[in-house]
């Protein structure tokens, strides 16, 4: 990546790069390629022939990437879609990858820009959209969703406990005034809560269900799972970073079930940062590595 933009820090490199094994000829799918940190350490590892298809919802992740990964020439394709539209479409190309990999949720690169509305730090219009093309935004749900429907949200997404007062008063607050930025909803997540003291803003919660319901991230998730099992070829191997309890558990129990179908778990519990990384990259410290080998059956 050139100029001055951030150069995203990839979680646990070294650790995936270990469990896809890259070597010559080899083939990664990276269904969340964002800056690409983890396609470029691929393709160094599997020169001079390994290559990478990367898929991304973000069109400006995927205009970095293809800056950062212009000199590794027809090794890198770049795909523009969500998890299971690319899968069927690669499945339907006849595509085989040795390994495939997830790394899930937000980027760093998305929170630091305040425009997109997923950072609670800088005010601004409450989108969260991983692909502008899609029409619904956290401003629609804020607008839309009944208090119940809200609360969940909140309870199982976010893993609030105050949840319901929560939901409460934000459909007390949208009657008078329209929630429109992030300043909004994070100013009324406060006054519900109150401005506690802490590392943790009593907002962080809220935010983050909101995102993932936006994006329809658990849902986009459960459904590609065993899409990119079916992928592989035997011996494959599929890894996914976590970064969210609820998506540890849909990965923990997908891989649960493709252990008794005969494939193999090749970490028996998850990976996490270690203490320089996590010191050094903070969205690390949340991050959980799990990976399988497809069996031969």
């Amino acid at each position: 990546m050139t100029g001055d933009r951030p150069r995203h820090v990839s979680v646990m490199a070294g650790d995936v790069l270990a469990l896809l094994e890259p070597a010559p000829e080899r083939v990664l799918l990276d269904l969340t390629v964002g800056a690409g940190g983890h396609a470029e350490a691929f393709l160094l590892a599997s020169a001079p022939t390994g290559s990478v298809v990367g898929v991304d919802r973000d069109p400006a992740a995927l205009e970095i990437t293809r800056e950062r990964l212009a000199g590794f020439g027809r090794r890198a394709r770049l795909l523009h879609g969500d998890f299971v539209t690319a899968l069927r479409q690669l499945a339907a190309e006849g595509l085989r990858p040795d390994a495939i990999l997830m790394d899930l949720g937000v980027s760093s690169m998305q929170l630091d820009e305040p425009a997109r509305g997923f950072s609670l730090r800088e005010d601004a219009r409450l989108d969260m959209r991983m692909d502008p093309r899609q029409q619904r935004t956290a401003e629609t749900l804020l607008a839309e969703l009944p208090e119940s429907e809200l609360a969940r949200l909140l309870h199982e997404l976010g893993d609030e406990p105050q949840a319901e007062r929560i939901a409460r008063a934000l459909v007390a607050r949208r009657r008078s005034r329209p929630f429109r930025t992030t300043g909004d909803l994070r100013g009324a997540v406060e006054e519900a809560l109150g401005r506690r003291g802490g590392k943790v803003h009593p907002a962080t919660r809220t935010f983050q269900a909101l995102r993932i319901a936006v994006n329809d991230e658990l849902s986009q998730l459960r459904e590609a799972l065993p899409l990119a099992l079916a992928l592989l070829p035997p011996g494959g191997r599929l890894a996914v970073i976590s970064f969210h309890s609820g998506e540890d558990r849909l990965v923990k129990d997908a891989f649960s079930r493709a252990a008794g179908e005969g494939h193999v778990l090749l970490t028996r519990r998850p990976i996490v940062a270690g203490r320089e990384e996590q010191r050094s990259n903070r969205r690390s410290r949340s991050a959980r590595l799990r990976a399988l080998r497809k069996g031969d059956a």
